[in-house]
């Protein structure tokens, strides 16, 4: 019987963390093995200069969408990263690729994003973080496209401000809210992901807000190379691991791992309308 096959709604393919796998991200993505389990990617910049190299790693792979956008912890400056980017600077730059029909055929763009905000990391730059986000949230209005929204440690501040922008919809990436906020999420249209956090030992709370979302907005993706699931702890992670997330995310659901890389599936079909750009989904 041939394994199911999942699509990676978050992943960072660009990322340096690759380089220490042999052969790099390339390999890996080449790999028949890969391809095996994972049907597309959808490789996700948190700036423009990354966002440019995931545009160019999805123009070689015919599995492979992109999103773009500016991360809030991209937009602001930290004690190893001393320069702030400026809204005024950086969103012009985004909006005349995105307001580009052609280019975004050509780069593969299904939404804007990483987008959002995190109170994880200090310190925290609260006014910088709220103008890319909003703005940022305003391109994606402007120009029909959805979201993909980082929030960590910001749930009452992110809600808030999506609510603010109702023509907006996408998805909550590595959801780490409650049940009650996902739920009220899902009522307003919204698409919930879950990644290996799902199968962390001491991860309750996730598994709970996981069993409150509807199957019909569930989405599955690995955050990779961070966040590797059980049992692939401390690892690189990649797109080859989701069926160790979708394990965990079945049983909570009682239906079979098929069942859930078919839906879930159908699921980032209709967010991400991938069929758009890989004709062969």
């Amino acid at each position: 019987m041939e394994e199911p096959r999942f699509i990676d709604t978050h992943a960072h393919y660009f990322d340096k963390k690759f380089d220490a796998l042999p052969g790099g991200a390339s390999a890996l993505l080449d790999s028949p093995d890969f391809r095996r389990c994972v049907r597309a990617v959808v490789n996700i910049g948190t700036n423009l200069e990354n966002s440019r190299e995931a545009a160019a790693q999805a123009a070689r792979y015919p599995f492979m969408v992109t999103a773009v956008g500016i991360h809030p912890e991209d937009c602001q400056a930290y004690e190893n990263k001393p320069e702030a980017l400026d809204p005024d600077v950086e969103l012009p730059h985004l909006e005349a690729w995105l307001a580009d029909a052609g280019a975004r055929r050509r780069d593969k763009i299904v939404a804007v994003g990483e987008i959002g905000l995190d109170r994880y990391w200090q310190p925290v730059d609260r006014g910088r973080q709220q103008a890319f986000f909003e703005g940022q949230l305003a391109l994606a209005q402007k120009y029909g496209l959805p979201v993909i929204v980082h929030d960590r440690e910001a749930h009452g501040d992110c809600f808030d401000t999506v609510c603010r922008f109702p023509g907006v919809r996408g998805v909550f990436h590595g959801y780490s809210g409650s049940a009650e906020m996902a739920k009220e999420l899902v009522r307003r249209g919204w698409y919930i992901a879950f990644g290996g956090s799902l199968t962390f030992k001491n991860a309750e709370r996730v598994r709970a807000a996981a069993a409150s979302v509807p199957l019909d907005r569930l989405l599955l993706e690995t955050d990779c190379p961070y966040m590797a699931p059980v049992p692939h702890r401390g690892e690189i992670n990649h797109s080859g691991y989701v069926p160790d997330i979708a394990a965990v995310a079945a049983g909570l659901f009682g239906v079979t791992a098929a069942d859930l890389a078919q839906i879930t599936g159908e699921n980032a079909e209709k967010l991400f309308h991938l069929s758009v750009f890989l004709p062969d989904l």
